[in-house]
């Protein structure tokens, strides 16, 4: 099964942090507002407007394969923010 990699990119830091995987786009963005929503202390909650979610590339269980790409923006964290 092929996961995806994704990363928040920190606009003030200038920096991505470490790559986490999920199974797609929906799960990784659920997995983010989750954090954003329960856990008011966080980074992303406390600064929403200063991070993106982007998809990095895959990730073949099977054959051990990395592919990526260039960095591609999926979502903002401040749209997660009251949802």
């Amino acid at each position: 099964m092929k996961k995806v990699y994704y990363a928040v990119y920190d606009r003030k830091a200038e920096l991505f942090s470490a790559p986490f995987l999920e199974i797609k786009d929906g799960t990784a963005i659920r997995a983010i507002q989750d954090l954003v929503v329960n856990s008011p202390d966080h980074a992303f909650a406390k600064h929403p407007g200063d991070f993106s979610l982007h998809k990095l590339g895959e990730f073949d269980d099977v054959s051990g394969v990395i592919t990526g790409h260039m960095p591609e923006k999926l979502q903002e964290i401040e749209n997660l923010v009251g949802e």
